[in-house]
């Protein structure tokens, strides 16, 4: 990513984890945009009246390392595939900025709800099946029938309403590994941005800029479409054919 996109947030005041933690919206609505690096920067000019941004020191932007698991016929990939209006994912994720890990069920519903629950845990607890009651709970699997399938790293930028209804997302340089780590690809130039609310938000100044500019809500997934991209012949992939063909030219 060229530094030079994220250089309005530079004009942004900043805000805490724990002030972010007022915003967690785990039971949201979300909408999410695949962005060129351009139109990112187009998004971000001027929006500091509206946003501050997440900060740790003089650092704006933090690493994300996540985990996806699955089951071995690959249950939560083939029911986004086929359009399965509630569905699930799980993973770990590691915040390398403050070595928390957790591990998350996100759960889509119908009607563009999400509802995510997730725990932290430590390297024992798992060694140990301790977060086989969450996963039964939250996910009707435990933990021992599940596979690790997919490894997403990235680069987060976190804002959050002054109003204090709504957060948004910036993910720039992702890229996705098998479990074996010997398959790789790579988005240059895109970022996903992903906004955030409660269902009585009332207007977004970030959905207002995008539709401005003309960038169109995607469905994206980092799980399927990383997926997608490492494993076209063991996997079934129509329904991403479309976001496929148009990331087929910047992957590496």
């Amino acid at each position: 990513m060229n530094m030079a996109v994220l250089e309005p947030i530079e004009g942004f005041a900043s805000h805490s984890l724990a002030d972010q933690a007022r915003v967690e919206l785990m039971d949201r609505m979300d909408t999410k945009f695949l962005v060129t690096e351009a139109e990112l920067r187009a998004c971000l000019i001027g929006l500091d009246e509206h946003y501050t941004v997440l900060a740790q020191g003089d650092c704006r932007r933090f690493e994300y390392h996540t985990l996806y698991l699955d089951t071995p016929p690959r249950q939560f990939y083939l029911d986004h595939h086929n359009g399965k209006l509630n569905r699930t994912k799980v993973r770990f994720r590691h915040y390398l900025g403050t070595g928390q890990v957790f591990l998350e069920v996100k759960r889509r519903l119908k009607g563009m709800r999400t509802i995510k629950q997730r725990v932290p845990v430590t390297g024992q607890e798992i060694a140990n099946g301790g977060v086989d009651t969450f996963l039964l709970e939250q996910a009707g699997q435990s933990v021992t029938r599940m596979l690790p399938t997919l490894f997403v790293d990235y680069r987060r930028v976190t804002l959050i309403s002054r109003k204090g209804h709504e957060r948004i997302t910036l993910d720039t340089d992702l890229q996705f590994q098998s479990p074996d780590r010997l398959r790789r690809v790579s988005l240059h130039g895109q970022a996903v941005i992903e906004v955030k609310y409660q269902r009585k938000a009332g207007s977004s100044p970030m959905l207002d800029r995008l539709r401005d500019i003309g960038v169109r809500s995607t469905s994206f997934s980092k799980y399927c479409i990383g997926s997608a991209l490492l494993f076209p012949e063991e996997l079934k992939t129509n329904r991403f054919k479309s976001q496929l063909r148009s990331l087929n030219g910047i992957c590496n």
